[in-house]
């Protein structure tokens, strides 16, 4: 299991404390600075304000749901940050509601283990040319 060598600002979006903390251990692990949110509010203002290299995004939230801040974010024209929806929800439920171009990843939650999400992630990163190693 290799450390990346960039630190690489990951924002877990999450509302389950315990999911959140358990994907949030395994990345800083791997040498990620880690932010998290638990609502779509506080990840639309971390967004703005920690600027993270990418994003883990889970759909169904209280007040602020995922695909809100996934449409704020795409209002951003300076920079393009990589979306990993992680979520429950099953494709062809996301597919109904968010157009799947929108993100560069889909990850069911249950399907993966947070060991797998990270090489996902690194994954993304690197077709998105942010250096992690």
């Amino acid at each position: 299991m290799a450390r990346i060598s960039k630190n690489i600002k990951v924002m877990i979006v999450e509302d389950n404390a315990n999911i959140c903390e358990m994907y949030a251990i395994t990345f800083m692990r791997r040498g990620f600075t880690v932010y998290t949110a638990s609502d779509g509010r506080s990840a639309i203002q971390k967004y703005h304000n920690k600027k993270p290299d990418i994003i883990l995004l889970d759909i169904m939230m209280p007040q602020v749901d995922g695909y809100q801040v996934l449409n704020e974010v795409r209002k951003d024209v300076n920079t393009y940050t990589p979306v990993i929806m992680l979520t429950n929800l099953d494709a062809d439920d996301f597919s109904r509601e968010s157009r799947l171009e929108n993100i560069d990843a889909y990850l069911i939650k249950s399907h993966h283990s947070p060991r797998e999400v990270v090489d996902k992630t690194i994954e993304v990163l690197k077709i998105n040319n942010i250096a992690v190693d």
